[in-house]
């Protein structure tokens, strides 16, 4: 799983490389008409040594696109703090 998770978020860094990037919030992106196209569940070792549970979410509106992640408890419990987060989603138009 950790593999696929990796060639996902490596297809998206090529995908288009001269395309603007900038992180918003996941309200922040809803609020703007962005569309839900996946919720995908991960688990395994990310940036640590410890077993990590997460969320990888892919939005879409017109051509850009945004991929959000979530611990699974804050995305299960639909946490505010971390919907708010402004760093939480990276957007690509």
């Amino acid at each position: 799983m950790r593999i696929f998770v990796a060639l996902i978020v490596a297809g998206l860094a090529l995908a288009a490389p001269a395309a603007a990037q900038e992180q918003q919030s996941f309200k922040t992106i809803i609020g703007k008409g962005y569309d839900i196209k996946s919720a995908t569940f991960a688990r395994g070792q990310f940036q640590s040594s410890a077993d990590r549970e997460l969320f990888v979410i892919t939005l879409q509106k017109e051509k850009s696109v945004a991929v959000c992640t979530f611990a699974a408890a804050n995305w299960i419990n639909l946490s505010t703090s971390y919907l708010e987060d402004s760093k939480s989603c990276d957007v690509r138009y």
